[in-house]
């Protein structure tokens, strides 16, 4: 089993109601008698019978220790996504909305049948993993599993994770349970619930992905390529970029007719850059701005760049560029200093330097997703100063 521990997509909200979710999963197994069959009857969803205590119990409620751990985890890591772009009270109603929803269809559908039951939070957390699936595909999950003793700690987009899981439900439902009520068809009725609620809320704009949603993913026009007027220069590949052809080409690396010391190296750093090699383009251009600190990218490339390495998830490397777009360009530094405010905010911990960057961010400079990304930031930084949370030391 693949265990989620943690993601790499962008978290606008501390995760409370998922921690919260999971300390009162752990006290209702310790007031179950840690999943004694005598006093975890009364919490389980019975067939035969429709029981609205029994929709809100059966979320709360563990067979044994290794049901409440492997769900306790992909809770974690499905939370933290769904909540991340939510908040605390928002997920917490849609967690509870979906698994409520499902034990109510199962105890309907099982109505004609006197005997049986279910237990288990799993149903719900399938939910949040289909949401995660609607909303973030790109984004990675960090999982570990155990081999013979052996830990392995590795990346998996959550559009391969979630399909893989999804997949293997479905053969075990089919060819295993033979489409019967199973756990399988438990588990495939919570990921159906939750994807359904995960259109509807992306479809609303009840939620900010970013142009990284599932949709625009399998549209191939997505994230910062969502851009109809995206160019990319003519030695750049870019079906290996985009995954498509028919995007505009452009050289836009000026030419004032002189030859500038290390322009050969600050071509090639360009060069990776359009290739998508960002953690290398910033490495070789931290080196050549020790050496010449007259070499500087164009505004396109210092923007790809700064974007880029975000994406990579080199928050420190990225706020460099940031700062220097900002100084360089401040008539169209909007972008970069909510960018930079996320920076600071989320990575480093400074609500009120956060804050400081967003007051200078005119919002018509910003696109509808921007602006949303910018108001949710400075909520998020508002409160934490409420909470008397103090800006932690710039480290140098």
């Amino acid at each position: 089993m693949l265990i989620p521990i943690g993601t790499d997509a962008p978290l606008y909200h501390y995760p409370i109601a998922t921690v919260g979710l999971i300390v009162a999963n752990i006290i209702c197994f310790v007031v179950t008698g840690f999943g004694a069959e005598e006093t975890l009857d009364p919490w389980v969803l019975h067939f035969g019978t429709i029981n609205p205590i029994e929709w809100l119990s059966t979320m709360f409620a563990h067979a044994g220790f290794g049901h409440l751990i492997g769900n306790m985890f992909f809770l974690w890591g499905f939370g933290l996504v769904v909540e991340g772009k939510l908040g605390w009270w928002r997920v917490l109603i849609l967690y509870l909305a979906i698994g409520i929803t499902q034990a109510a269809l199962i105890q309907l559908i099982m109505l004609p049948r006197d005997t049986g039951g279910a237990v288990g939070a799993s149903s719900a957390i399938m939910g949040l993993m289909a949401i995660s699936l609607v909303w973030a595909p790109k984004n990675e999950l960090k999982v570990f599993f155990s081999l013979f003793f052996r830990i392995f700690i590795f990346d998996v987009t959550i559009m391969w994770y979630a399909c893989f899981y999804l997949l293997w439900e479905v053969i075990s439902w089919t060819l295993l349970d033979g489409m019967g009520m199973s756990t399988s068809a438990l588990h495939l009725s919570g990921a159906l619930i939750g994807f359904g609620a995960g259109v509807v809320y992306l479809k609303k704009g009840w939620v900010d992905c970013e142009n990284w949603d599932l949709f625009r993913v399998l549209s191939g026009n997505y994230g910062r390529y969502a851009d109809s007027s995206t160019t990319v220069s003519s030695y750049a590949d870019p079906e290996l970029m985009f995954g498509k052809s028919d995007v505009a080409v452009k050289d836009d690396i000026p030419d004032n007719g002189r030859p500038k010391r290390n322009s050969k190296r600050l071509t090639k750093i360009n060069e990776m850059i359009d290739c998508g090699d960002f953690i290398g383009a910033s490495e070789a251009m931290l080196t050549l701005s020790i050496e010449d600190s007259d070499s500087q990218f164009n505004e396109s490339r210092l923007k790809k760049l700064a974007v880029g390495l975000l994406r990579a998830n080199m928050p420190d490397e990225a706020e460099i560029y940031l700062e220097e777009y900002v100084e360089r360009f401040p008539d169209n530094a909007a972008w970069a200093r909510v960018r930079l405010a996320q920076v600071l905010l989320v990575h480093h911990k400074r609500p009120s330097a956060a804050m400081a960057e967003l007051k200078q961010v005119r919002l018509s400079q910003l696109t509808e997703d921007q602006q949303r990304a910018a108001k949710k930031m400075a909520a998020a930084a508002k409160k934490q100063i409420r909470a008397g949370v103090q800006d932690a030391e710039a480290e140098w």
